[in-house]
């Protein structure tokens, strides 16, 4: 890890977050702030700038929970080929919501999941799955179990 990462871990996942970059809970489909849900954006100050930043969404699935995937909900789908990071070998598809393109990953290991969003372009600001600091991202997201 570079001096420029501090790790961010809630007790259910556990990620690098790199410099400039700000990580908070997301919200379960009740509301609720989840610590399943981890919202990491460039260049945020505050919660807010998901609306206007780019950035990376973890969701996390444990052995007893369903996992399903929201892929029908999305246009302009591109399959991508899998590739391996962190230990996890991910499934990768781009596509567009609501105008926004993505770059949507999942990987699942031993009955756990993580779906990982990567909303690519947002006005001015953009990232990519290429990006060095998306990749120490990717390479970091570990369950703390």
């Amino acid at each position: 890890l570079g001096m420029s990462s501090r790790i961010f871990d809630n007790g259910i996942l556990r990620v690098s977050v790199p410099e400039g970059w700000l990580i908070f809970n997301g919200i379960d489909s009740d509301g609720k702030a989840s610590p399943k849900k981890l919202h990491i954006y460039k260049d945020a100050q505050t919660e807010l700038d998901i609306f206007t930043k780019a950035g990376i969404t973890v969701c996390f699935y444990g052995k007893n929970e369903i996992f399903l995937s929201i892929r029908a909900l999305y246009d302009n789908i591109c399959d991508l080929e899998p590739f391996e990071c962190g230990g996890h070998l991910w499934n990768v598809y781009t596509c567009t919501s609501f105008g926004y393109p993505y770059t949507m990953l999942h990987s699942t290991h031993d009955g756990v999941t993580f779906q990982v969003m990567i909303l690519t372009e947002n006005g001015e600001h953009k990232i990519s799955l290429d990006d060095t600091d998306v990749r120490s991202i990717l390479e970091s997201i570990e369950a703390c179990e």
